[in-house]
């Protein structure tokens, strides 16, 4: 169980910068019985985040909601927070920036609107992601859906991991992208000693669950490598990874530039 409730995102989920450039993903995993009233919490904290981008402190956030997961899995929500440096990781959510957000709140208001918070969710942990590898330049703000896939890499075999990833299937994604088949792929280390029973995920986004279905970007395989064998490449896959977990997030809400 433990395993499962550190996963992401993400979502995740879900994200690009221009290369070179470091992208951080803190996903927060969330129990939520009442949907409604945990939706409407987080609308008003889509504001707060939308100052914080406005003045460089993030570089995206969103709310996902968790539609197909492992049974053992206890949360249905996660919110990611992404950013280009470590050092932002630290910076607190400052009474200026509530304050832009909603000047006309009162002590009392803010009082209540975190102990609404709190009531609304309960934060089973964190986990923080780097990202790897990725075909877009920028955040992903199309897709609707992403499926979310946990993987196991043995760390004496994670410099063999990447460069499989990066040389043979970044370019079928890619492929897939161009021909609108799927909106974006990312791959994510998650950090040193955050995570255990896993060091990778990969993001795939879609503009639908239908497009999940009808997606095999494998059929590129030809046509982006004549001089590989698909057998073999498939064989060395799995020799490096293992698939611990797959699920499947649906897009809430979000903030990107």
């Amino acid at each position: 169980m433990k395993n499962s409730i550190v996963i992401f995102t993400l979502l995740l989920l879900i994200s690009h910068l221009v290369a070179g450039q470091v992208t951080i993903g803190v996903v927060d995993y969330m129990k939520v019985d009442n949907h409604a009233e945990y939706l409407e919490v987080e609308k008003n904290w889509q504001k707060i985040h939308e100052i914080r981008l406005k003045n460089g402190l993030i570089i995206g956030w969103g709310v996902y909601e968790v539609l197909f997961r492992p049974l053992e899995s206890p949360y249905n929500f996660v919110t990611i927070s992404w950013y280009d440096s470590f050092s932002k990781l630290d910076k607190k959510i400052s009474d200026k920036i509530l304050e832009e957000a909603f000047p006309k709140k009162s002590k009392d208001d803010w009082e209540a609107f975190f102990e609404r918070t709190e009531k609304s969710r309960k934060r089973l942990t964190s986990g923080v992601f780097q990202q790897q590898l990725s075909c877009s330049n920028r955040l992903d703000y199309f897709g609707k859906y992403y499926v979310i896939n946990v993987i196991n890499v043995k760390s004496e075999s994670s410099k063999e991991y990447l460069a499989l990833k990066e040389d043979i299937y970044k370019p079928l994604f890619e492929e897939a992208i161009h021909n609108k088949n799927i909106v974006s792929w990312s791959l994510w280390a998650s950090w040193p000693g955050n995570m255990k029973g896993y060091q990778y995920l990969s993001a795939n986004g879609y503009t639908s669950l239908e497009q999940i279905e009808e997606v095999d970007c494998l059929q590129y395989f030809q046509k982006i490598h004549p001089n590989n064998n698909r057998d073999d490449i498939s064989k060395k896959e799995e020799e490096l990874e293992t698939l611990v977990s797959s699920e499947i997030w649906k897009t809430i809400y979000r903030v990107f530039e």
